[in-house]
């Protein structure tokens, strides 16, 4: 009976990849918030391919019709150029036509938009369309006043929504005051918009809109940011080098109670962290810091010290946010950028990532990026991690986390794709990939989970690698199939990951074949 049931479990596994949410999909509808318009760069999709025999891929752009079809080979970075007209967001409205972007694939992908205009760069991690939710709160950033770039006196923060079904009605209620489509609202007057699948919308405000709210009656993309920035603290006078940000948020059920902040390489004046809480009387415990509460879309901004490594807390689940500041903030060769931050919950035991190429790297001679990776991890579990399927290197330099049994670190790399993993499938690692060259940068997370670990949760049946919280504790896939409490909760193989020989990761199904036979009566 025991060899049968577990049988049954190894058949499971061949489909668990269907119900796994994670950022690698076969399918991706997104669109590129407004950017400056310098040199009419056009944006671009940058893709990797996790799976050995590569992707077939196909990107439309619905405005137009037009399509392209190109391999992603396993281990580079496939870069596909988009025509700006028609993919890119302009103004306070609802687009006049299809602006998004889709995005096939069939097998897993890793998806990046990139928006590389000349001292103007971002990029972020496409989230697909199997993740995405109905409830989100954005971040952007403060305001840059006075700017006669193009026409603007205050260039404004920012947020797309791209419709994913037809029939969507979309509600907002902005932070701010806005004028959308014409009409004026007030700060929090809620407001309806119809989408159908591949419809747009951006929101703009001379004010920060961070903390805005959007609801869906169908799941829908979203991105928020500033059309450009400075990045520097709210009470500091807005000047310095800027650039484009954003990022593709992740909806609400897949928000955490708990992260680790690591400076950012190359800053030596701090970086900045927005928690916004998504429900009311959230209280957030941050290292160094006193107690704040939150009520929904309230946030809290947080200038970190670059010698700091810090551990965030909170009662309800919040979206936390990092950003670099621009390089006139301590006279580095950085830029800002924002990145979001996954909860530890949300952590990944392998990713696959690639760098960005920006546009003074390739316009300017002698320009040269940096790219860099700041990895968390237990302390115990440092020496299972493998870069491109190596070791660290010995001379790694790894901080504790104050308050925490994690550990972090930074590392420079090379341009291209990587691959970061450790020896056991339940030893999770954050990852976030960010680069620089004067004045351009982009960061984002390397990978995340987006299981629905703040969504209402009934116990179910373990199966592994579901990317479920099958036991409803907040956390996803933490046990082997081993008959021991392998996250120390007093519970035995309630959450299991994909494998259980983490010894033998590459015959996963072998080795459990060759377990369930030892455990046959």
């Amino acid at each position: 009976m025991a060899f049968m049931l577990l049988s049954v479990l190894v058949l499971a596994l061949a489909d668990c990849s269907l119900a796994a949410l994670d950022n690698k999909g076969t399918e991706f509808i997104l669109t590129f918030p407004e950017n400056l318009q310098r040199q009419q760069h056009d944006p671009r999709l940058f893709f990797s391919c996790p799976h050995p025999s590569g992707a077939e891929v196909t990107v439309t752009l619905p405005s137009s019709g037009h399509h392209e079809r190109v391999r992603v080979r396993h281990g580079q970075v496939k870069k596909v150029e988009l025509d700006r007209v028609e993919v890119e967001l302009r103004g306070s409205q609802k687009s006049d036509d299809y602006r998004a972007v889709h995005i096939t694939s069939d097998v897993e992908i890793v998806v990046y938009g990139v928006f590389a205009e000349r001292a103007s760069s971002d990029a972020y991690l496409a989230l697909p369309t199997d993740g995405l939710g109905t409830e989100y709160f954005v971040s952007c950033s403060s305001i840059v006043r006075n700017y006669n770039s193009e026409g603007f006196l205050d260039i404004p923060s920012e947020f797309g929504v791209a419709g994913v079904h037809d029939g969507t009605t979309v509600t907002i209620v902005p932070s701010q005051a806005v004028t959308f489509d014409g009409q004026n609202y007030a700060a929090g007057q809620e407001f309806s918009v119809r989408l159908d699948r591949f419809e747009t919308l951006q929101v703009q405000a001379s004010e920060d809109l961070t903390g805005s709210k959007i609801t869906a009656t169908h799941p829908v993309a979203v991105l928020s940011g500033n059309l450009f920035a400075f990045c520097r603290p709210m009470d500091e006078t807005q000047r310095g080098t800027g650039d484009h940000i954003v990022e593709m948020i992740p909806p609400v059920d897949t928000w955490g109670k708990e992260f680790v902040t690591v400076p950012l390489a190359m800053h030596t004046g701090g970086d900045l962290f927005r928690v916004v809480a998504a429900r009311d009387n959230t209280q957030v415990n941050v290292t160094n810091e006193n107690t704040t509460t939150l009520n929904a879309g309230e946030f809290w901004e947080i200038d970190v010290p670059s010698d700091e490594y810090r551990h965030v807390t909170s009662s309800e689940p919040v979206l936390l946010v990092q950003y670099s500041k621009t390089g006139a903030a301590d006279r580095t060769d950085t830029d800002p950028f924002m990145m979001i931050i996954p909860p530890v919950a949300q952590f990944q035991s392998e990713y696959t990532f690639a760098t960005v190429e920006l546009v003074l790297t390739t316009a300017v001679p002698g320009s040269r990026s940096t790219h860099h990776i700041n990895l968390v991890v237990r302390s115990a579990d440092k020496g299972g991690l493998l870069l491109d399927g190596q070791r660290l290197p010995s001379d790694t330099v790894w901080h504790d986390v104050p308050g925490t049994d994690y550990a972090a670190a930074q590392m420079t790399i090379s341009a291209e794709t990587h691959t970061v993993r450790h020896l056991s499938p339940i030893s999770t690692i954050g990852l976030f990939s960010y680069g620089f060259v004067k004045p351009e940068s982009y960061g984002y997370p390397g990978g995340l989970r987006l299981a629905r670990i703040a969504a209402s949760c009934s116990a179910t049946a373990p199966v592994p690698g579901d990317r479920q919280d099958n036991d409803c504790d907040g956390r996803v896939d933490e046990e082997l199939l081993n008959g021991r409490d392998d996250d120390g909760d007093g519970l035995v193989d309630e959450d299991l990951a994909a494998s259980n020989c983490a010894d033998h990761r590459d015959r996963y199904r072998e080795c459990l074949v060759q377990r369930c036979r030892s455990l046959a009566p």
